[in-house]
């Protein structure tokens, strides 16, 4: 069975964690973008090539998680949705195959007590 695909944005650290589900479902991709739709508050995932805007390139090496910093991100991120507080958020996502990427709704984020994570 595949792992969940899981999204945690900690706020408090600045950094995007994507678990193994995340990478799974891409096919381990050599790089990823991050895509944001404001007015649907959703957070796009997908694997790119390092020519795309922003790219993140993934390490070869297969780990359980795979963080990104993102201060700006995440502010931009915590401001659209409206979160009060600095607490890290959990969000599931789903994998779209006819745009081979990941879709978060980031108003089902969860929010995580810090020991949580």
């Amino acid at each position: 069975m595949s792992p969940q695909i899981i999204l945690t944005l900690n706020l408090m650290e600045d950094s995007i964690l994507l678990n193994e589900g995340v990478l799974d479902a891409l096919d381990w991709p050599r790089q990823v973008q991050i895509l944001i739709n404001k007015e649907e508050k959703m957070l796009l995932l997908r694997a790119c090539t390092i020519d795309d805007q922003q790219a993140v390139v993934v390490p070869e090496e297969r780990t359980v998680q795979f963080e990104i910093s993102g201060r700006s991100l995440l502010r931009k991120i915590k401001h659209m949705v409206g979160w009060e507080d600095d607490r890290p958020r959990m969000c599931y996502g789903e994998y779209l195959p006819a745009h081979q990427a990941i879709r978060f709704d980031l108003k089902g984020a969860q929010a995580l007590d810090v020991e949580q994570q």
